[in-house]
């Protein structure tokens, strides 16, 4: 598992037509819901009356704003003007009071890697798609990905790869062949496809999912390609956040922690605790003879809680303890 921290979370980036109050509330009220949907990992945020309240006065949510030129063009009072790049820098404490007090979860920056093993056919031909790929197709996913919050992983397309998978086995779901090439990545999650196009406007694709063991399949058809890619990113993430992100909900759970060898060991595992997006206080109760056993107040269930910790490979857990809520690790540093 190789579990990747996502930047910006709290950014969005909206396009606007000038600089006038009237185009940054509108851009504010834009970026404040694709902030929402980012951190909570679900797009029902946007029937939340709570979330309608709260996108009527925008500025409460964000901190900081600027402009920068794109050369984009946008239609606006029926003229075409260059569009501006309007950038809003949101408070994650705000943006988290928000999504708690409409009871969303809370998706934290640490998030499940998702490889993707894409088959398309096109003008070009039949083809996987690689890292790198510079064409619409990766452009389409890396963009909703980004706007969701998932970091992709794309093949190498290297001779180990082409000797793993072939195109044709990409192309004919052949799944367990897709997912021993998928191990020298160690991804969370993996996606694998195909794409083409049956007819000038109509694309078709055939998904199949691995999260947690198991995988799942969709069909799927579009009138564009990047609606069909956007929305299986779409899909993809609502799946993972229902995984990994944290309900409103919160309790206690007792941890006990082996191979704790020094001060220095205790330093850096208290700082990993409280790091952890679950865990809003941490206690230490005892530390002797190399374990040490700590209270935990967590948001979520305690399911998520060892998710979450699994993603990060820095404790290894030994077995869970039903007596007490407890759970216990060892430190790997």
């Amino acid at each position: 598992m190789i579990a990747l921290p996502v930047n910006d979370l709290y950014i969005a980036d909206v396009l606007v037509a000038d600089e006038s109050e009237a185009q940054l509330a509108l851009g504010a009220r834009a970026g404040l819901l694709q902030v929402l949907i980012r951190v909570s990992g679900t797009q029902e945020v946007e029937a939340s009356s709570i979330v309608a309240s709260a996108l009527r006065n925008p500025s409460a949510y964000y901190s900081q704003y600027s402009y920068s030129s794109t050369d984009k063009l946008l239609i606006h009072d029926g003229v075409s003007v260059p569009a501006r790049l309007l950038r809003l820098q949101f408070d994650p404490s705000a943006i988290s009071r928000l999504l708690r007090s409409g009871l969303f979860p809370v998706w934290g920056s640490n998030r499940p890697s998702v490889l993707v093993w894409l088959a398309v056919s096109d003008s070009v031909g039949r083809r996987i798609l690689g890292e790198s790929e510079s064409g619409e197709f990766n452009k389409h996913l890396i963009d909703q990905a980004d706007l969701r919050g998932l970091p992709l992983l794309f093949p190498l397309l290297d001779l180990e790869d082409s000797e793993a998978v072939s195109t044709a086995e990409i192309w004919g779901a052949f799944l367990s062949r897709v997912e021993a090439a998928s191990q020298r990545y160690r991804p969370d999650s993996i996606i694998s496809g195909r794409l083409y196009m049956d007819s000038p406007d109509r694309w078709v694709a055939s998904w199949s999912f691995l999260i947690e063991d198991r995988w799942y399949t969709l069909d799927d058809v579009a009138f564009t390609s990047r609606e069909i890619l956007q929305r299986v990113i779409d899909h993809l993430a609502n799946e993972l956040a229902n995984q990994y992100a944290l309900d409103s909900s919160r309790g206690e759970v007792r941890l006990r922690v082996e191979a704790v060898n020094s001060l220095r060991d205790y330093a850096e595992l208290s700082a990993y605790l409280e790091s952890l997006t679950p865990v809003t206080n941490s206690f230490l109760l005892s530390l002797e003879n190399s374990r040490a056993n700590f209270q935990l107040d967590i948001e979520g269930q305690r399911d998520q809680l060892i998710e979450t910790i699994e993603l990060d490979e820095k404790l290894m857990l030994v077995k869970p303890l039903s007596e007490g809520n407890e759970l216990h690790y060892l430190w790997l540093r």
